[in-house]
């Protein structure tokens, strides 16, 4: 059986873990006014088999960042939904939180791995996102999950911890971090000693305050 790729990892754990069917994370991810080569992807909310075949099941080197709506806002009302689906409250945040910063996160890197994209990456924003504010669930959880579902739907760690970083940057005031690429050893040194971070303030209706040290993303030598 071939390896899950990081898009259907994706789609597959929002539908065990959320309750909701591809469908409904589709409609939410993608565009409909967007085109998949000559496709109108409107096609996806009546066709089940072209869903499965060319989006939830995408290879990394197939992926169309061009075919997505806003991934904050994605997120958001994904958090929502999922949120509805376990019940509501701040339970349901607390669940959101320890899955997709727990086994969700652990799939996704394996994905990565799989595919020789560098799941460090994705750890590091994992360590920073940890040194926020530890009673602030909800901002947390929907840190975890935007970082879980851009780098999913984009097959692309650096482009997923970018997507937080914009959201910490634009929607709060704050500052996630710097996404660096560049070449050499000192990605491992960054992974050992994390920033330390504050956040404060209540989302995802509000503002949040993040304040941070540059989150360095490197990437080592091929």
């Amino acid at each position: 059986m071939a390896a899950e790729t990081p898009c259907s990892v994706l789609y597959n754990d929002i539908r065990s873990f959320g309750g909701l069917k591809h469908l409904e994370i589709a409609r939410m991810l993608i565009n409909g006014n967007s085109y998949l080569g000559s496709t109108l992807l409107e096609k996806c909310s009546s066709n089940r088999s072209y869903l499965t075949r060319y989006i939830v099941h995408r290879e990394p080197d197939q992926c169309a960042p061009a075919i997505y709506s806003d991934f904050a806002v994605t997120t958001l009302n994904l958090s929502a939904a999922i949120c509805s689906k376990l019940g509501g409250g701040e339970s349901a945040y607390q669940a959101i939180a320890e899955h997709y910063r727990g086994p969700a996160a652990n799939e996704m890197m394996s994905a990565l791995a799989s595919y020789k994209l560098d799941s460090r990456l994705y750890a590091n924003a994992l360590n920073h996102i940890d040194n926020f504010d530890g009673n602030a669930v909800r901002e947390k959880s929907t840190l975890y999950l935007m970082l879980f579902v851009a780098t999913g739907a984009l097959a692309d760690p650096i482009q997923g911890v970018a997507t937080v970083e914009r959201f910490c940057d634009s929607k709060t005031g704050g500052h996630f971090g710097t996404t660096e690429t560049t070449v050499g050893r000192g990605f491992t040194g960054s992974l050992e000693q994390p920033p330390t971070s504050v956040c404060s303030g209540h989302m995802p209706t509000t503002a949040l305050t993040c304040r941070s040290t540059p989150l360095r993303v490197t990437r080592a030598a091929r």
